[in-house]
C-alpha cells in the first residue's frame, strides 16, 4: 500500500502547500482521504483527476472537504464530454451543509459514512472510527490484502476509542494542531504531546504529525512528541510517500 501527503495544513492551505489530502493506492485502485483547500490542484501533481473514483471526506471542515466540488464537477464535465464513464464515489457523514449536493448529484454517487461502516475498494479494507470533533467527524483505517494497515485520524481529541482503533498501525498518520500546553480539548484537536502519547500507546511502526498549524516552530511540534515515547515520528510534507 502506497500513502502520499497530497496536503497536511490545518485551517487554510500555505502557498503552494493544500490542506489535508491523503492518497492511498494499491495495484490499480486510487482512493483520496479529504479534499481541503488547493487538494484538487495539487492531487493532479500524482495522478489524473478523472482517474480519480473514491473520495472520502473525513467530516465537513474546508480544510477538509473545501475542494468537494472541484472533485464533482471535474467529473461531470468527464462523463458529459464522454473522457469518463464511471460516476465518481463520495463517501462522507451523513448528515452537513455538502450532503444534499452529494445526493442530488447525477455524477455522483453518495455513500454515508457511519460509526460501524466498513467497505472494501479492491484490496483495500476501509474501517471507521467517530472521533470527538465539534461536528460529526471519522477516523479512518485502511488494511491492505497483505495485512499492511494504514490509519489517519483525521481531527479528534486524545481518547482512548481511538487508541484502540489505531492499535498496531503500521503508519499513522495523527492530528497535531497545537503546540504541548495548549488545551486542545476544547477545539476537537490534539496538541503535540498528546499526538506522541498517542503514537506510543497504539505501538505504531511509524507516527506522522499532519494537521499542521501555520504558526510557530514546526520542530518544537516533532521534539514534544517524541519525547512521549512514541517508535518512529515524524513530521508530515506535502509530497512524502510511504510504501507499507
Amino acid at each position: 500500500m502506497k500513502v502520499t501527503i497530497v496536503g497536511m495544513w490545518s485551517s487554510f492551505p500555505k502557498n503552494n502547500e493544500p490542506s489535508s489530502g491523503y492518497l492511498v493506492q494499491k495495484d490499480e485502485v486510487t482512493v483520496l482521504i479529504d479534499a481541503g483547500s488547493g487538494v484538487a490542484a495539487h492531487v493532479q501533481d500524482y495522478i489524473s483527476i478523472h482517474d480519480l473514483h473514491h473520495l472520502i471526506l473525513t467530516h465537513y471542515h474546508y480544510d477538509h472537504a473545501g475542494d468537494l466540488e472541484a472533485f464533482m464537477q471535474a467529473r461531470r464535465l468527464a462523463r458529459r464530454f464522454k473522457h469518463r464513464k464511471r460516476h465518481l464515489n463520495l463517501y462522507g457523514p451523513g448528515a452537513g451543509d455538502p450532503v444534499r449536493l452529494m445526493r442530488r448529484a447525477r455524477h455522483s454517487k453518495f455513500h454515508p459514512i457511519k460509526p460501524d461502516s466498513k467497505f472494501q475498494i479492491g484490496p483495500l479494507k476501509f474501517e471507521f472510527h467517530r472521533n470527538a470533533h465539534p461536528v460529526e467527524t471519522y477516523a479512518v483505517k485502511v488494511t491492505d490484502d497483505t495485512g499492511a494497515v494504514f490509519v489517519y485520524t483525521s481531527d479528534s481529541s486524545y481518547n482512548s476509542g481511538l487508541v484502540r482503533f489505531a492499535f498496531g498501525a503500521d503508519l499513522l498518520f495523527t492530528d497535531c494542531s497545537y503546540y504541548e500546553g495548549f488545551d486542545a480539548r476544547t477545539d476537537g484537536h490534539m496538541n503535540a504531546a498528546e499526538a506522541g502519547r498517542l503514537a506510543e500507546k497504539t505501538d505504531a511502526a511509524l507516527t506522522v504529525l499532519t494537521n499542521l498549524p501555520h504558526r510557530g516552530a514546526l520542530e518544537a511540534l516533532l521534539d514534544s512528541a517524541v519525547q512521549q515515547g512514541g517508535k518512529d515520528i515524524r513530521l508530515a510534507e506535502a509530497g512524502m510517500v510511504f510504501n507499507i
